[in-house]
């Protein structure tokens, strides 16, 4: 089972703590040649300019487009469960 939100994170989302604390730990598992963010990014809940971008660069990278948003059960999060290393954890 890999990880879930509960809203959507980064531009336009409801950028719920939790969610975007899941979605900041997921983009810190994609190695940056690959479109993960460098460096890491700090898994504080709080979205600024640095997870929004880091959501746009791994899109253009694995998903096709770039709307710096993650959404429950989207492509975006589909992609990014591939990296984790620790899918059966919450």
């Amino acid at each position: 089972m890999s990880k879930s939100i509960e809203s959507s994170v980064g531009h336009n989302g409801q950028n719920v703590k939790s969610s975007v604390m899941t979605v900041q730990y997921l983009l810190n598992c994609v190695p940056a040649a690959q479109g993960g963010p460098q460096p890491e990014l700090a898994v504080d809940g709080i979205v600024g300019p640095r997870t929004i971008a880091a959501i746009k660069r791994f899109q253009a990278r694995k998903v096709g487009f770039a709307d710096g948003r993650v959404d429950p059960g989207g492509k975006t999060l589909a992609a990014l469960g591939v990296f984790d290393p620790y899918p059966h954890q919450p």
